[in-house]
């Protein structure tokens, strides 16, 4: 790229925006985040961006201009056959002079250059047309969705730090939206104008579903909470292209056999045995009220693998149903048998703890809406599958959602929780997990468990407190207990005895859990 090529040949004009539209892809990240905010770009070219396509990069730049009533000012500065567009923002001339501002532009406009050059000669390989801007201003959401409406993009892929804005941005935008969370995991939002039955969704998804089955980290690490199944026959439902999605009712009839397989009733929720095609299926029906609703839309952004995803959901009347791929067992129910408990060692119910409790902490601090909490955690809400992978089921009407943002989208209005300590409910949820803990290294069910009329955390926190761990390990297990054994049991402590006084997060005591603590 040449940077003394003068502004007018890089300026865009009607009719190349015209030819790039539904042919574009458009990736903005924050270019004052260095390297990391590259991550959105090579997610596109890993999974979106095909042959032909232009590429538009539009780094934003929130620094420049950040001034209280901002007012927008647009320059175009060249950089030859990729071209930046810069706008700047600032409240008036007192607050910057225009050599200030001309110095900047060129300062930033060079580091820009240098930054995506490897970029523009892989572009040309793939005969894909690179279209790099900046701009330089306060309301980023806004920059994007201005541009997004000019070029008509197929897709739109966000840097991580624009979490906060992707549902602002979605409502005013035709395309699909992609958000980063880490390198190589992205949330997908499809089209409201196609839904995610459009011929381009599925194809992106299936893409991401078939790296997924032949990924390295998941194939190596036989305790990774990333961990997906190695082979296509077993891997979720809930996970193949197409899913979640809405169910007819006369599909729930056909699937639970005219709901005739009742595998539990509670007063406020049954659930169905039912199979879907080859596939085994929970069916859960709840009363069509303000906290299953609440729920239904908390499960379908919910995307995790230690975590029980939805497959599909039907609303009709005064029901909702929630589908969801069926388990092997629960953790309870192989904690009850002595055959089961036998074979589930100590390694394996180490690995167990470590797998939800990242699940856990996907939705306690990753999750890009606000943390989700009271989660119910118990071994009866464990669900393991094949080789005691081990998933949170979370299909309670408890669970809720704690919105950290004011100006969050309209949609999730009724689940945000008002007049509730968020710490506290935080710790509910670590305190939960600690019991969970003391569940694996007993091989006791909480909800069954009576000793000289004392609950579980009554007979085991004691014992905790003083260090006497052989009088809490499971008997049916022969094997010496491992070093595994004994993180679990000072995470468990750390757990029960957390309080308002301590900041104690999911994180660490995961750390606790794997003995770096």
């Amino acid at each position: 790229m040449d940077s003394s090529s003068s502004s007018s040949s890089s300026s865009i004009s009607p009719a190349s925006l015209a030819a790039a539209a539904g042919e574009s892809v458009m990736v903005v990240m924050d270019r004052n985040r260095g390297k990391s905010s590259l991550d959105a770009l090579d997610w596109a070219f890993k999974y979106i961006v095909g042959p032909n396509d232009t590429v538009v990069v539009l780094g934003v730049l929130p620094e420049i201009g950040k001034k209280a009533a901002p007012s927008c000012l647009p320059f175009n500065v060249g950089i030859g056959t990729s071209g930046i567009w810069m706008k700047l923002e600032f409240s008036g001339p007192g607050e910057m002079t225009p050599s200030e501002l001309q110095e900047e532009i060129g300062r930033k406009k060079r580091e820009y250059q240098k930054f995506l050059q490897p970029y523009y000669h892989n572009c040309k390989k793939r005969e894909v047309n690179l279209d790099i801007r900046l701009a330089a201003g306060y309301e980023s959401k806004k920059i994007a969705v201005e541009e997004a409406q000019k070029l008509d993009p197929r897709w739109i892929v966000l840097d991580g730090y624009l979490k906060k804005d992707k549902e602002y941005i979605h409502r005013n935008v035709d395309c699909h939206v992609a958000l980063l969370k880490a390198k190589g995991v992205a949330t997908l939002i499809p089209s409201k104008i196609t839904g995610p039955e459009c011929k381009e969704w599925q194809t992106v998804c299936r893409k991401i579903d078939d790296q997924a089955l032949t990924a390295d980290e998941f194939v190596n690490e036989p305790h990774s909470p990333k961990q997906t199944p190695p082979m296509p026959s077993s891997y979720p439902l809930s996970w193949r292209t197409g899913f979640p999605r809405a169910f007819s009712l006369v599909e729930i009839e056909e699937m639970t056999d005219g709901f005739s397989d009742v595998a539990l009733k509670e007063q406020h929720r049954i659930i169905y045995k039912g199979v879907f095609e080859e596939f085994r299926v929970v069916v859960m029906c709840f009363p069509a009220d303000d906290q299953a609703v609440s729920l239904l839309r908390i499960v379908s952004r919910v995307r995790h693998t230690n975590i029980l995803n939805l497959v599909g959901y039907c609303c009709i009347g005064n029901s909702i149903f929630l589908l969801c791929d069926r388990p092997k067992a629960s953790l309870e129910l192989c904690l009850l048998c002595e055959k089961s408990a036998a074979n589930l060692s100590w390694n394996a119910r180490w690995g167990i703890a470590l797998q939800i409790g990242e699940g856990i902490r996907y939705l306690h601090e990753e999750f890009v809406d606000g943390s989700i909490v009271n989660l119910s955690i118990c071994s009866a809400n464990v669900a393991l599958t094949n080789g005691s992978s081990a998933m949170l089921c979370i299909y309670d009407t408890t669970a809720k959602q704690l919105k950290l943002e004011d100006d969050g989208p309209r949609e999730l209005k009724s689940v945000k929780c008002e007049n509730i300590d968020t710490n506290e409910q935080l710790r509910a949820d670590i305190k939960d997990y600690g019991i969970l803990l003391l569940e694996l290294i007993s091989g006791q069910s909480r909800r069954v468990f009576t000793k000289d009329g004392q609950c579980l955390v009554d007979w085991a926190l004691p014992l905790l407190e003083k260090n006497l761990l052989s009088s809490l390990l499971d008997p049916r297990l022969t094997e010496p207990s491992e070093p595994e054994v004994a993180h679990m049991a000072r995470a468990a402590l750390a757990c029960l005895k957390t309080d308002s006084s301590h900041n104690l997060t999911i994180s660490k005591v995961l750390a606790i859990m794997r003995g770096n603590q």
